[in-house]
């Protein structure tokens, strides 16, 4: 199978490609007189990168830079005015210490360290991946760090994340190697078990090196991020590129990383996404319809290379729906093997905390809190497969909103009590009975206040309003005095697995899964759900739903 999307990777992304709109006007950047001088002053900018580092930097067969950080800096170069020459060298730690020394400018793909902060100064990210475990096929899943202790893993030199994974969880194994090319190749020959890298890295080295006997095994709750690394002694650079990457949109990146991005493991990134990070989705392929044909002989090659590929499509959907059953397997896994320990583990938390005296149950108190997070997040997680599988059954009947509103607000009143927030109501007389089934509705009003209450900074006011609509529909809103939401992040606020700038302001938890749970049942109950900006700041979520006409609370 491998082979075969190894054949159709081309195929698939011309065919995303064509299929893409127009880029469309250039955002307009702003420099300032300094900015401009400097690029007046340096016609030529130089970076390094790392030679084996695809698809997001590598040498092609004629020994020119290329990659997705070759299409950003194009894109960039448009935008800036500026010109950027590529320094070769024949591996990252050569690259990287020719940058130090001072012979190039800046370095792209860099992850931000600790340690390269003496050396350099990073823009923001302009892409992020998500890290992936991989092993070879006979191998389980990888659902956390803990499963590799007393493996050996493949760790190349000179690379963040080796010397992130060395520190931080010493009792695997280390297999030290040059490159991340031959981190694969030593699981592949079983001189190690596993190796890290980024999602996109890890699809690319399995594909341009063959390696048929090697799987994506999980997800790892982190992200890797592209960023520009300069030389301290050059911030104004920093800026100039860092406003580059603040112009690009969604649609710029998808446009420069999806001919370079191969679609077969989107699929496997979700289903292995349970413990902490996921995101969800699968893009459907479809073939290249070939080349004019000029003559008998080429135009039967063509149909049976087409009958071939079909065969192999309908291969690769039979390993998809396998693939999604693994996915059920695991959600149930998180179902037994998960929330049955934590609920044994508040319970006996209750039971010391009520023979504990005062000062003892503090702590008791917090390790109280931290279960229900966890609980909290395996049931989010259990409410999206439920749903996406159609397994969720809503019984619709009339539903006093307001007592519903009310009942929510009593059972949060000790966790809003804990950072001094105020809830106020303001029901209208003639506010009618939903259409809605009682536990989805309870549940978006648990998700839309839990999330006011946690993005809202202490001594607040959190307020949930009720009333009719037009057209026999009632309407609820949720307000905070929390940050609000930028408007650049209001497309992605509902997506799964999806957190935004904004932070919780008490250390509360998050995995992104709230709001998309909101949407969907809000639309199964034949309703909308949308956010806008709160006068005097914080944000307000409107609910629409169908109501019982001609009967009032």
């Amino acid at each position: 199978m491998r082979r075969t999307l190894q054949l159709l990777g081309p195929f698939l992304a011309v065919l995303v490609f064509i299929a893409m709109p127009a880029r469309g006007e250039a955002p307009r950047i702003e420099l300032t007189d300094t900015e401009k001088t400097w690029i007046k002053e340096h016609p030529v900018v130089y970076f390094g990168y790392d030679p084996g580092w695809g698809p997001f930097s590598y040498k092609d067969t004629r020994g020119d830079f290329a990659g997705i950080d070759r299409d950003f800096l194009k894109l960039l170069e448009e935008r800036l005015g500026l010109k950027f020459q590529p320094v070769h060298s024949s591996s990252w730690p050569e690259a990287y210490n020719s940058a130090k020394a001072g012979a190039v400018d800046f370095l792209v793909s860099t992850a931000e360290d600790e340690g390269r902060e003496q050396d350099f100064v990073f823009t923001r990210a302009y892409n992020s991946f998500p890290m992936a475990f991989v092993t070879r096929h006979d191998s389980r899943a990888v659902m956390s760090m803990d499963q590799l202790n007393g493996r050996r893993m493949a760790l190349p030199e000179g690379y963040v994340g080796s010397l992130v994974l060395a520190r931080d969880h010493p009792r695997i194994v280390r297999v030290m190697v040059k490159t991340m090319d031959e981190a694969f190749l030593a699981v592949a020959a079983g001189r190690a078990d596993v190796a890290v890298t980024n999602i996109a890295n890890a699809n690319y080295i399995i594909k341009s090196l063959g390696l048929s006997n090697l799987k994506i095994a999980g997800v790892m709750p982190y992200l890797f991020d592209l960023r520009y690394a300069v030389r301290k002694d050059q911030p104004v650079l920093r800026d100039i590129l860092d406003k580059g990457v603040a112009s690009l949109s969604a649609k710029d990146r998808q446009e420069i990383v999806g001919p370079w991005v191969g679609v077969e493991y989107a699929r496997i990134v979700r289903w292995d996404y349970v413990m902490r990070w996921v995101a969800g989705g699968f893009v459907v392929a479809g073939t290249f319809i070939g080349v004019m044909i000029w003559h008998n002989r080429c135009l039967r090659r063509e149909l049976a290379q087409r009958a071939r590929v079909q065969r192999e499509l309908e291969a690769t959907q039979r390993r998809l729906e396998e693939l999604n059953e693994e996915k059920t397997g695991l959600m149930r896994m998180a179902a037994h093997d998960l929330r049955n320990p934590l609920n044994g583990l508040m319970l006996n938390i209750e039971i010391l905390s009520d023979a504990a005296v005062e000062k003892d149950r503090e702590p008791l108190d917090r390790m109280m809190g931290l279960a229900h997070q966890m609980i909290h997040m395996i049931r989010n997680l259990l409410d999206v497969q439920a749903l996406e599988d159609g397994k969720r059954r809503l019984r619709i009947e009339p539903v006093e909103v307001t007592k519903e509103v009310d009942d929510v607000l009593a059972a949060m009143q000790t966790l809003a009590a804990r950072k001094q927030i105020t809830f106020t109501t303001d029901f209208a007389r003639t506010a009618p009975l939903a259409l809605a089934d009682r536990a989805a509705l309870r549940q978006v009003l648990n998700n839309l206040v839990g999330n006011a209450v946690k993005y809202s900074p202490f001594d607040r006011v959190v307020a949930v309003e009720v009333e009719p609509a037009l057209q026999g529909r009632l309407v609820f809103r949720v307000r905070d005095q929390g940050p609000g939401i930028a408007p650049a992040e209001m497309p992605r606020l509902f997506q799964k697995y999806v957190c935004l700038s904004a932070r919780p302001t008490g250390g509360e938890q998050s995995i992104g899964l709230g709001l998309a749970i909101v949407k969907q049942l809000v639309i199964a109950m034949g309703g909308t759900v949308r956010c806008e900006e709160s006068p005097g700041g914080g944000a307000v979520f409107i609910v629409e739903l169908p109501a019982v006409v001609g009967v009032a609370v």
